[in-house]
This record gives C-alpha cells, structure tokens and sequence, in this order.
C-alpha cells in the first residue's frame, strides 16, 4: 500500500513538471503596443526555503542562536520576517530577467506592469539535498496589467517546474562552486515564459 502511495506521488510530480499551458490569446505582433515598465512579486510567504537568501537576512540582522537554530530546522514560511527581504530579493532577480529577455520583445507605448505570483518557490538547503531530496521547485502565475487601470492584459498560469541542483554526499562541493541555485531556477523559468510568449 505504501509503495503504491509513494508510486502515485511520484507519477503526479512528473505529471505536475512535464504540464503544458495553453497559447497565449496575444498576437506576438501585438506585442508592440505596450511596453514594460514595472515587476511586482506577490507571495513571498509560500517560499519554503532559500539558503543565500536566508544567509543575507542572518548576516544583516541582529538575531540570536535560537533564531539561526530554528532557520535551519523549519521552513522559511515561518518566519515573517523574511518575507519582506524575500520579496525585495525576488523582484530584484525577477526584474533583471524581465529587463533582459521579456521587455526587449514590448517595443510599444502604453505602459504594462508584469505582476508575479508565487505559487511554490523552494530551494533545498545543504542539508536537505544531502539527505532528503536535490530538487530546486517554482510554480508562478505571471499576470501582465495595464499600468493605468489594473486590468489584466495577458496571464499566464506557469506550470510547477522542477531543477535538480546536486544531492547526496557530493553536495557540499556543489554548492561550492555552483551559482546561486535560486537566480538559475528563476532565470530557466522567465526563459520558458519567454518561449510561451513567442510559441517556441
């Protein structure tokens, strides 16, 4: 029973990564009537774990050993104090890769602003991905308004995108000299989004 349980589980999580979206309902060629002018991240408080990120907050805050003990224990989403930092961090990243690879395709003048929901966000710590599992996640809904009015101009509902980043006995080595895991799961997934906008 329990092996058929854990069977399922996995089969959904495959279903779950290999998930199509729809087209976009917007010309490419209509693209050039707008353009971007801003990025707002909402749900910060659904991210489960973000090691650089956690880091930072420790090493510019005045917390104690109890805080750091429990950083390391529990999921990030307990701690509300994070998430105003977490959200800073995300609409910095999510800005730069709008800025590089979304916005170039908006040529336009009527001002849009890309509003970012978070749906999942979890990068595993060292720990975990030593002995529990080695998988970065995202899900987002990226919704492009107007400007001026808040009205929704182009959503689109992203899939829940899996990214292996090293587990096991080597990860120590990994983390060591790999880049921030985090910047790579947002960057491969504005790239997909990139190539939903333009049917690649």
């Amino acid at each position: 029973m329990i092996g058929r349980f854990v069977l399922l589980a996995l089969a959904s999580m495959i279903l779950a990564a290999c998930a199509t979206v729809p087209p976009p309902s917007m010309a490419v060629s209509d693209f050039q009537q707008f353009r971007i002018v801003g990025v707002v991240v909402e749900g910060a408080e659904v991210v489960r774990s973000w090691p650089s990120q956690e880091e930072a907050y420790v090493k510019t805050h005045a917390v104690d050993a109890g805080f750091v003990k429990r950083l390391q224990t529990e999921p990030s989403s307990n701690f509300p104090e994070l998430r105003e930092p977490f959200r800073t961090a995300l609409e910095e990243q999510f800005g730069d890769e709008f800025s590089a690879k979304i916005a170039p395709l908006f040529t336009g003048s009527r001002p849009l602003k890309a509003v970012i929901r978070l749906k999942v966000f979890d990068v595993p710590s060292v720990a975990r991905r030593v002995f529990i599992e080695s998988q970065a996640k995202i899900k987002a809904e990226i919704d492009l308004v107007d400007a001026k009015s808040g009205a929704s101009i182009l959503k689109y509902d992203g899939p829940l995108r899996l990214r292996e980043i090293g587990g096991g006995l080597a990860t120590g080595l990994i983390a060591a000299i790999s880049s921030n895991p985090g910047h790579l799961l947002i960057g491969a997934y504005i790239s997909e989004y990139r190539n939903w906008l333009l049917r690649n």
